[in-house]
Protein backbone atom coordinates (compact mmCIF):
# COMPACT_ATOMS: atom_id res chain seq x y z
CA UNK A 1 0.00 0.00 0.00
CA UNK A 2 1.35 3.44 -0.92
CA UNK A 3 1.97 5.98 1.83
CA UNK A 4 -0.91 8.24 0.72
CA UNK A 5 -3.31 5.29 0.60
CA UNK A 6 -2.27 4.22 4.09
CA UNK A 7 -2.81 7.71 5.49
CA UNK A 8 -6.17 8.10 3.79
CA UNK A 9 -7.24 4.66 5.04
CA UNK A 10 -6.48 5.69 8.64
CA UNK A 11 -8.36 8.98 8.20
CA UNK A 12 -11.35 7.21 6.60
CA UNK A 13 -11.63 4.95 9.63
CA UNK A 14 -12.12 8.09 11.75
CA UNK A 15 -15.00 9.52 9.69
CA UNK A 16 -17.98 9.98 12.00
CA UNK A 17 -15.93 10.74 15.12
CA UNK A 18 -17.67 13.38 17.23
CA UNK A 19 -15.89 15.48 19.82
CA UNK A 20 -16.93 14.90 23.40
CA UNK A 21 -18.52 17.10 26.06
CA UNK A 22 -16.09 15.74 28.67
CA UNK A 23 -12.99 13.57 29.02
CA UNK A 24 -15.08 10.35 28.94
CA UNK A 25 -15.55 7.72 26.23
CA UNK A 26 -12.93 9.31 24.01
CA UNK A 27 -12.48 6.16 21.92
CA UNK A 28 -16.15 5.93 20.96
CA UNK A 29 -17.10 7.63 17.72
CA UNK A 30 -20.41 8.95 19.02
CA UNK A 31 -20.80 8.41 22.79
CA UNK A 32 -20.62 11.47 25.06
CA UNK A 33 -20.88 13.76 22.02
CA UNK A 34 -20.75 17.44 22.77
CA UNK A 35 -19.10 20.66 21.73
CA UNK A 36 -16.30 20.93 24.29
CA UNK A 37 -13.48 19.68 22.02
CA UNK A 38 -12.50 16.62 24.07
CA UNK A 39 -10.98 13.97 21.76
CA UNK A 40 -8.75 10.92 21.66
CA UNK A 41 -6.47 12.89 19.32
CA UNK A 42 -5.63 15.40 22.05
CA UNK A 43 -5.36 12.63 24.64
CA UNK A 44 -2.85 10.72 22.54
CA UNK A 45 -0.67 13.60 21.26
CA UNK A 46 -1.49 16.83 23.07
CA UNK A 47 -2.92 16.06 26.55
CA UNK A 48 -2.39 19.62 27.77
CA UNK A 49 -4.51 20.92 24.87
CA UNK A 50 -7.57 18.78 25.59
CA UNK A 51 -10.63 20.97 25.04
CA UNK A 52 -9.07 23.02 22.22
CA UNK A 53 -9.85 23.06 18.50
CA UNK A 54 -8.56 19.76 17.17
CA UNK A 55 -8.34 19.78 13.36
CA UNK A 56 -4.53 19.87 13.40
CA UNK A 57 -4.34 17.31 16.19
CA UNK A 58 -6.47 14.99 14.06
CA UNK A 59 -4.14 15.30 11.05
CA UNK A 60 -1.04 14.72 13.19
CA UNK A 61 -2.71 11.71 14.85
CA UNK A 62 -3.52 10.16 11.46
CA UNK A 63 0.10 10.60 10.33
CA UNK A 64 1.37 8.99 13.55
CA UNK A 65 -1.03 6.05 13.22
CA UNK A 66 0.02 5.50 9.61
CA UNK A 67 3.79 5.97 9.91
CA UNK A 68 4.85 6.14 13.58
CA UNK A 69 6.04 9.23 15.46
CA UNK A 70 9.49 9.63 13.91
CA UNK A 71 8.44 9.25 10.27
CA UNK A 72 5.26 11.27 10.82
CA UNK A 73 7.27 14.16 12.25
CA UNK A 74 9.52 14.14 9.17
CA UNK A 75 6.59 13.90 6.75
CA UNK A 76 4.76 16.86 8.24
CA UNK A 77 7.70 19.20 8.15
CA UNK A 78 9.80 18.29 11.16
CA UNK A 79 7.48 18.90 14.08
CA UNK A 80 4.03 18.55 15.52
CA UNK A 81 1.78 21.48 16.31
CA UNK A 82 -1.88 21.83 17.17
CA UNK A 83 -1.80 25.39 15.77
CA UNK A 84 -2.45 25.45 12.03
CA UNK A 85 -0.23 28.47 11.19
CA UNK A 86 2.71 26.74 12.87
CA UNK A 87 2.06 23.49 11.02
CA UNK A 88 1.96 25.34 7.71
CA UNK A 89 5.20 27.12 8.62
CA UNK A 90 6.95 23.76 9.11
CA UNK A 91 6.21 22.94 5.46
CA UNK A 92 7.26 26.44 4.35
CA UNK A 93 10.57 26.15 6.21
CA UNK A 94 11.39 23.02 4.21
CA UNK A 95 10.20 24.40 0.88
CA UNK A 96 7.32 21.90 0.84
CA UNK A 97 4.37 24.30 1.04
CA UNK A 98 2.63 24.57 -2.33
CA UNK A 99 -0.42 26.39 -3.63
CA UNK A 100 -2.46 24.47 -6.16
CA UNK A 101 -2.40 20.91 -7.47
CA UNK A 102 -3.19 19.08 -4.20
CA UNK A 103 -2.46 15.37 -4.21
CA UNK A 104 -4.08 12.53 -2.22
CA UNK A 105 -2.37 12.28 1.16
CA UNK A 106 -1.34 15.95 1.26
CA UNK A 107 -2.09 18.02 4.31
CA UNK A 108 -4.23 20.93 3.14
CA UNK A 109 -4.58 24.27 4.90
CA UNK A 110 -7.53 26.65 4.77
CA UNK A 111 -7.27 30.38 5.35
CA UNK A 112 -9.87 32.87 6.50
CA UNK A 113 -9.48 36.63 6.02
CA UNK A 114 -6.82 36.75 8.75
CA UNK A 115 -4.75 33.56 8.85
CA UNK A 116 -4.52 29.84 8.21
CA UNK A 117 -7.31 28.54 10.42
CA UNK A 118 -8.11 24.93 9.49
CA UNK A 119 -6.49 21.82 8.06
CA UNK A 120 -7.33 18.37 6.73
CA UNK A 121 -6.06 15.52 4.57
CA UNK A 122 -6.62 15.48 0.79
CA UNK A 123 -8.46 12.37 -0.39
CA UNK A 124 -9.00 13.33 -4.03
CA UNK A 125 -8.71 16.40 -6.24
CA UNK A 126 -10.28 17.32 -9.57
CA UNK A 127 -10.03 20.50 -11.62
CA UNK A 128 -13.06 21.84 -9.77
CA UNK A 129 -12.98 20.38 -6.25
CA UNK A 130 -10.73 19.10 -3.50
CA UNK A 131 -12.14 16.30 -1.34
CA UNK A 132 -10.81 16.11 2.19
CA UNK A 133 -11.17 14.41 5.55
CA UNK A 134 -11.02 16.83 8.42
CA UNK A 135 -11.36 16.81 12.20
CA UNK A 136 -13.36 19.20 14.39
CA UNK A 137 -16.85 17.76 14.29
CA UNK A 138 -18.93 18.62 17.32
CA UNK A 139 -21.88 16.74 18.75
CA UNK A 140 -23.97 17.50 15.67
CA UNK A 141 -24.75 14.55 13.44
Amino acid sequence: MKAAEKLISIAMQEVGYLEKKSNRQLDSKTANAGSNNYTKYARDLYPSLQGQAWCDMFVDWCFVQAFGQVAARQLIGGGFSAYTPTSAQYYKNLGRYFKGDPQPGDQIFFKNSQRICHTGIVVKATNAKVYTIEGNTSGAS
